[in-house]
């Protein structure tokens, strides 16, 4: 009888992939699910090349290696971003990494990568302010202060969902204090930056500091975690979201890609930064800034590196 071929095993480095992925909740299931296969295939290309063994040495040049790889083999440009941010996001989850990885910016500099642009062709995801309006009234007569607090954050300081969430007491402290607000360690890929204070999220932060303990969360009880709350947030929306949605936020909010069908963004948390981001833009050109002058400040508000990101939001 003919035997079988083995199937390859994982390796070491797989095997940490995945129970890294088992573990962390941060991000909807999806991206996870996508970033999960990106990184064993990433895991899978540096135990073969490199013999890596542990992923708390991998560094800058087996990153580099393997975008290059990717580039070589007709990988299209926004995978290969993709392949970034997924591994960026599993870096963030490695206890006591010995390297740094650096921005797509950093990489550029020191090993001369080139990424190649990917312009946008998914559409508006941005909400209406009717659309806004209505969904925090429709919290409030819920009783779900929690998700209208939320809403502001995001809506008034482009904030991600677990960015908003995971506001501790000592964050929101200091951002009366001076007038803008830090996003540390809970960023998106661990970037720390600094949004301005806006008039609604500062009533946010002094009526919820009242209930809040010292070393406490605004959002987070004692006996939950962030992921928790946030995916609560979420559910809430999409239970809902369809009770608020108008004629004009869905005729914004639909695109045609070419040679498919038509298709329409739902509601969603990040939608909010995308009304952000497009608020910010007119706001700074009305003060006489160009286009790329706008978005130079605003990139930096949301948290990206390029400038060319925030023509994704408008």
């Amino acid at each position: 009888m003919k035997k079988k071929k083995r199937d390859r095993g994982l390796t070491s480095v797989e095997s940490q992939v995945e129970k890294i992925f088992r573990h962390t909740r941060s991000g909807s299931y999806g991206t996870r699910a996508r970033y999960r296969d990106s990184c064993r295939a990433f895991a899978r290309y540096v135990a073969e090349n490199f013999r890596i063994q542990n992923l708390r040495n991998l560094s800058e040049k087996h990153v580099v290696a393997y975008i290059r790889h990717r580039q070589e083999n007709g990988v299209a440009p926004k995978t290969v971003k993709n392949d970034l941010a997924a591994i960026r996001y599993m870096h963030d989850q490695i206890a006591n990494p010995r390297y740094r990885i650096g921005s797509n910016e950093e990489l550029r500099e020191k090993y001369g990568l080139v990424l190649d642009p990917t312009p946008s062709r998914n559409g508006n995801r941005a909400w209406t302010d009717e659309e806004y309006t209505a969904m925090k009234a429709h919290a409030e007569r819920a009783g779900r202060q929690d998700v209208v607090d939320v809403l502001t954050l995001c809506r008034t300081m482009g904030l991600r969902i677990t960015e908003a969430v995971a506001v501790s007491r000592a964050q929101a402290e200091n951002a009366l204090r001076n007038g803008v607000y830090q996003v540390r360690g809970e960023a998106k890929n661990g970037k720390w930056r600094e949004v301005p204070l806006s008039a609604e999220a500062r009533e946010v932060f002094l009526r919820r500091l009242r209930d809040t303990p010292r070393g406490g969360r605004l959002f987070v009880p004692e006996n939950r975690k962030t992921h928790e709350v946030v995916n609560e947030l979420e559910k809430y929306l999409e239970r809902h979201r369809e009770q608020v949605e108008t004629e004009e936020g869905v005729r914004l909010r639909t695109y045609m890609r070419v040679g498919e069908e038509e298709r329409t963004h739902e509601l969603t948390f990040n939608g909010l930064r995308y009304a952000y981001v497009q608020e910010r833009i007119e706001q700074e050109m009305s003060r006489g800034k160009t286009f790329e002058e706008a978005a130079a400040v605003v990139t930096k508000e949301v948290g990206h590196e390029r400038l060319d990101v925030i023509l994704t939001y408008m």
